[in-house]
């Protein structure tokens, strides 16, 4: 009998591990933090409201406004909130995009055939603990061919780069620079965002 218990008990406890490694889920966030505020509201016939004898039958349903449109995409300029791995909130903002951008150092230029582009990042802690985190190596260009392009060391003219690696204490915020090399002829559609590398939020601006 003991030996039965105990087979159950394991059984029960190999489940719940196994539920525990299912609950990671991985989300994007594109929502702007302060979206488009939509008027539902639905206007009232020339004269004000209906005549009762214009009212529709009993019979018939009434009828239903359209759904409200969805809050647009967030684009360069927005505002998304995300998480770090210790998940703490963070603000994140596409301040500006500059494609191309000039190389900032003559011995350090794109390779024949790609370009520079530098996407200026603020990061602010919404949290009450400081945060240490490496949003320049989280982050990627994506090309209407889906392909995908990650930070290059290069320094560009458009302003101060990124730190690699930033401390950012509760309330307080960084704003840089980061740089991309992504092939001349691709055409940037999106740019994601992770504020760490191993989170499972990612932050996505249309371009």
């Amino acid at each position: 009998m003991r030996t039965r218990i105990i087979g159950v008990a394991l059984a029960v406890a190999c489940t719940l591990a196994l539920a525990g490694c299912n609950d990671r889920d991985d989300k994007v966030v594109t929502k702007p933090k302060s979206p488009t505020i939509i008027d539902t509201s639905i206007t009232e016939p020339p004269g004000g409201t209906v005549p009762p004898t214009q009212a529709a039958p009993a019979t018939q349903a009434a009828p239903t406004s359209a759904k409200p449109a969805a809050p647009a995409a967030a684009k360069v300029g927005d505002t998304l909130t995300l998480t770090n791995t210790k998940g703490v909130p963070v603000d994140v903002t596409l301040v500006k995009l500059v494609d191309p951008a000039s190389s900032s150092n003559q011995f350090l230029k794109p390779k024949a055939g790609n370009r520079y582009v530098a996407v200026q990042w603020k990061i602010a802690n919404n949290g009450d603990a400081p945060i240490t985190d490496t949003p320049n190596f989280g982050s990627h260009l994506i090309d209407t061919d889906g392909q995908q392009f990650g930070n290059t060391f290069g320094e560009t003219s458009a302003g101060p780069a990124f730190p690699p690696s930033v401390s950012i204490p509760p309330g307080g915020s960084r704003l840089g620079y980061v740089t991309y090399e992504v092939p001349t002829g691709s055409k940037i559609t999106t740019i994601q965002l992770q504020v760490s590398m191993m989170s499972t939020v990612t932050g996505q601006w249309n371009v």
